[in-house]
This record gives structure tokens, C-alpha cells and sequence, in this order.
């Protein structure tokens, strides 16, 4: 599995990969909400390799409140992973691990540069 996870601009993402073939199948608005992303400088993180992506991740900032069971969280900046896909082939190689991993460190990292 060579390759590894980077930063990109959505601008930066080749969109016609046969990675996002299923997202654009499942949700008819994802390449008008992919254009709008890249339009606005938003970033994503992008596993790449000799096929082309291998995983895409985007995490956004949130300022919202969230309604749980039986409460409520107040408002505040939180990090909210909107979009987390892995392509087949990488399946049962752990892949979505180190992405999911690589993404909560982003998080925490985030989080603490507010008390620095």
C-alpha cells in the first residue's frame, strides 16, 4: 500500500476519479456540493496512491448546538467529520483506521491550539 494522507484543496481533487463514482450515484447534489467546497478554498484530508484516491476525508468546523437523548450540548466550535470514504481495495488493510486516526488527531490538535 504505497501511498500516503495529504492536504488538498477540493479544487486540487480530481473529481471524475472512479473513487467519488458511488458518492455521485448515492447523492444526486454531491459534485453541486463538491464545486461549492472547492469554490470556497475549503481543504480535505486525501489518501493517494498509484490508483488514485484512496480515501477522502473532510472535516469541518461546526458552531452549533448538538441535541443528544435526553440533552442538549451548547454551542461551541467543534470539528465534525462531514465526509470519511475509503475505496474498496483498501478494505481489511486497516486503512479507515489510520484515517480515522489521523483524523481525531487533527481534532484534538485543533482544540488545543484554542488554549495556547
Amino acid at each position: 500500500m504505497g501511498g500516503k494522507f495529504e492536504w488538498h484543496k477540493f479544487s486540487e481533487v480530481d473529481l471524475s476519479d472512479v473513487f467519488f463514482d458511488s458518492l455521485k450515484e448515492d447523492y444526486s447534489e454531491f459534485t453541486f456540493w463538491f464545486d461549492k467546497k472547492s469554490g470556497s478554498g475549503e481543504d480535505a484530508l486525501v489518501f493517494t496512491d498509484e490508483l488514485g484516491v484512496g480515501s477522502f476525508i473532510y472535516l469541518k468546523k461546526e458552531h452549533e448546538p448538538i441535541e443528544l437523548e435526553g440533552m442538549i450540548l451548547p454551542a461551541k466550535e467543534r470539528i465534525k467529520i462531514g465526509t470519511f470514504r475509503i475505496a474498496d481495495r483498501y478494505r481489511k488493510q486497516r486503512l479507515g483506521e489510520g484515517a480515522l486516526g489521523v483524523s481525531l488527531w487533527h481534532c484534538r490538535r485543533a482544540n488545543m491550539k484554542k488554549f495556547i
